[in-house]
């Protein structure tokens, strides 16, 4: 039986939360482990569970096939959009890109302009050219040798709707930056070629844990507005520097729509609203305390600017640093220590059967001293 007529059989454990019968199977609420994953949804009987293990191994060797060796270690001309916006309509080129990546020096735009590797078309473009909205370019980057990522992405649920994951890191969702093929997307894009996957939401590069993707883009456009009406519950770990006063704590300062200097976000008052709730769980001996954290927005880096501008910044993180520094840096090499962020759970209503499910993966090492004993 292949890969697609297994998911087919193994999905229908997901159909209901209530027990009834197919074709002489009979289904019921279940808790499994898979891939020393923990996850709470409706299973259908031992054969089932079976099936959907299977399809579960089958796809996660595939992955470790496509990751060996990763895609982008190999050199290629890497092509990446530029796409104009259209508050930036009638400024020159080199003013948009300069304002559009802030971390980027205009010297360095200005030698790729002179080296022809700024394009329109097949064109080099001129850096003084005046842009309109909607326009765009491509960054030519000849020869490129992508950093090393952590490809140990894990599928961790799939049925006809959706897709399940345990990220890793540091591994970038999507294209950005330095990483285009060695990215979550595109590794994915080489499992299930036929059935493109659909970003619902996302997670740092360097954070780890449970994501959701749509395998359609109604369900896509269902979870979205489910995670923008917060009807979605995320839960996080995270470790971070110093002892609270309190054992419950919140932040609800606004974060800014915008990128500053450093290519990070910030708060600011007129900025986006944004809320995180925070559940001490240990304060450890070396200075550093676990948390949990429950975002009730999903802001790019809520939790860590939060905890920043509280003076007690996430462990390892390399942008938000401690004592109110910030730093340009973004992504961590595979060297580096983790950044301690994990995206723990995750609980929704599915999108089509309309029963609850929770998600969890497992937690990383570093919370030992407390979720490991």
């Amino acid at each position: 039986m292949g890969v697609g007529n297994q998911m087919e059989l193994a999905s229908r454990a997901d159909v209901t939360g209530v027990r009834e019968s197919h074709g002489g199977t009979s289904y019921q609420f279940y808790h499994c482990n898979m891939h020393r994953t923990r996850i709470q949804v409706a299973f259908a009987d031992r054969q089932v569970d079976r099936l959907m293990q299977r399809v579960l191994d089958e796809r996660n060797a595939a992955i470790r096939q496509a990751t060996c060796p990763l895609p982008g270690s190999k050199p290629y001309d890497n092509l990446r959009p530029i796409n104009i916006p259209a508050r930036l309509d009638g400024r020159t080129l080199l003013e948009c890109v300069v304002e559009m990546y802030p971390q980027i020096e205009s010297q360095q735009w200005q030698e790729w302009f002179r080296l022809g590797h700024i394009l329109l078309g097949q064109r080099p473009a001129r850096m003084h050219r005046v842009v309109r909205g909607g326009e765009q370019f491509w960054h030519l980057f000849p020869d490129t040798v992508e950093p090393d990522v952590n490809g140990n992405v894990r599928v961790i649920w799939e049925d006809q709707t959706l897709v399940a994951i345990s990220k890793p890191a540091p591994l970038a969702v999507h294209p950005c930056g330095r990483f285009n093929r060695n990215t979550l997307t595109a590794l994915l894009e080489e499992v299930y070629r036929r059935n493109s996957l659909r970003l619902v939401h996302r997670i740092d590069a360097n954070t780890t844990g449970v994501m959701l993707l749509a395998r359609s883009k109604p369900i896509a456009t269902s979870l979205r507005e489910a995670f923008a009406n917060n009807r979605i519950r995320k839960r996080y770990l995270v470790r971070l520097l110093g002892h609270p006063n309190r054992d419950r704590f919140d932040c609800h300062l606004s974060i800014g729509r915008y990128r500053h200097s450093a290519g990070a976000r910030m708060t600011d008052p007129n900025g986006l609203e944004a809320r995180t709730d925070f559940r001490l769980l240990a304060r450890l001996p070396d200075g550093t305390s676990i948390a949990e954290a429950n975002p009730y927005h999903g802001r790019t880096n809520q939790i860590r600017i939060h905890l920043w501008s509280m003076g007690m910044p996430v462990c390892g993180d390399p942008t938000y640093l401690p004592n109110g520094r910030v730093a340009s840096r973004q992504t961590l090499t595979t060297r580096c220590p983790p950044m301690c962020l994990h995206a723990w759970s995750i609980t929704f209503t599915h999108p089509r059967q309309r029963h609850p499910m929770t998600l969890t993966a497992e937690p990383p090492a570093w919370t030992n001293p407390v979720v490991g004993k």
